[in-house]
């Protein structure tokens, strides 16, 4: 955002967080008060639902410092029913929000690539376009407020399965005698292709359990995913055997490694490991 030229203000719950911008020329806000009364655009991106409801609903939070015209956008990974709340209450005051959860991971994030799924009016996504463009390549407008959640919630239900079967077909393969890096490259290109899948490489095969995406962050959105299920009365019983296999890897310790963690269990079980010879 500043490198597309943009005055930025910021403000974390650490405030060692923002060092690295706040050199770059970034301002500080003590406070979401603060922020909200000194920017016309604020973007949020957080761990939880709860935590995003407390930082613009909350004391000393973005709604005590909006102002009439200004635009809220909230990235979080969050509840569709959240955000249509946070949006009732700006709308009185003149504010109008967006939620934009985003996918491609760190990795995006840092390199500006991110595809971003928005909900809300068209007229206020044209006017935040510059600042979200900044940071991703794809925008999508799936509708009004609290859409683009609920497409966030369905592309991870469908990546963290594809995480737990390519684990269980990996520890399988393996167990059978097939090596790792052949059996990688037989699926890469057939029908089995996933991202998760492409993600081995760097991961599963080396090793190399340290996040990127957090099995704790991973358990969250699954719960997300389940409610909205629930609230649609959409049964998903993939989904359920997902939530199974992460609250495991949280069980045995887990929460803080990365998503692809959720293999270490089952190659406890079985007795292998699913590495490169050359890790």
């Amino acid at each position: 955002i500043l490198q597309a030229g943009h005055e930025l203000v910021v403000n974390d719950a650490r405030k060692e967080a923002a060092e690295s911008l706040l050199e770059k020329g970034a301002a500080w806000a003590d406070t979401p008060e603060t922020l909200a009364r000194e920017c016309q655009l604020v973007v949020t991106c957080l761990p939880s639902p709860q935590i995003v409801e407390q930082v613009a609903l909350g004391e000393k939070g973005l709604i005590k410092g909006w102002k009439k015209g200004d635009i809220y956008i909230d990235m979080s990974t969050n509840s569709p029913t959240t955000v249509r709340r946070i949006a009732e209450a700006a709308g009185p005051l003149g504010v109008e929000m967006l939620d934009a959860p985003v996918s491609g991971g760190t990795r995006g994030a840092d390199q500006g690539t991110l595809t971003i799924m928005v909900g809300g009016e068209t007229g206020t996504l044209e006017k935040a376009r510059p600042v979200l463009e900044a940071m991703g390549k794809k925008v999508f407008h799936l509708g009004s407020v609290g859409c683009g959640n609920a497409a966030k919630l369905v592309n991870n239900m469908i990546a963290l399965a594809c995480g737990s079967i390519v684990a269980e077909g990996f520890v399988l393969g393996v167990k059978a005698g097939i090596d790792p890096v052949a059996l990688y490259e037989i699926i890469k290109v057939s029908t089995g292709n996933n991202w998760s899948l492409q993600q081995y490489p760097d991961t599963v095969l080396k090793g190399n359990f340290e996040p990127g995406f957090k099995i704790s962050l991973a358990y969250k959105d699954i719960n997300l995913a389940l409610s909205l299920g629930e609230e649609y009365g959409v049964p998903l019983p993939v989904g359920l055997t997902v939530k199974k296999d992460l609250e495991e890897a949280i069980a045995a310790g887990f929460s803080d490694k990365g998503v692809d963690a959720v293999i270490l269990n089952l190659e406890k079980a079985t007795g292998i490991e699913v590495r490169s010879a050359e890790k």
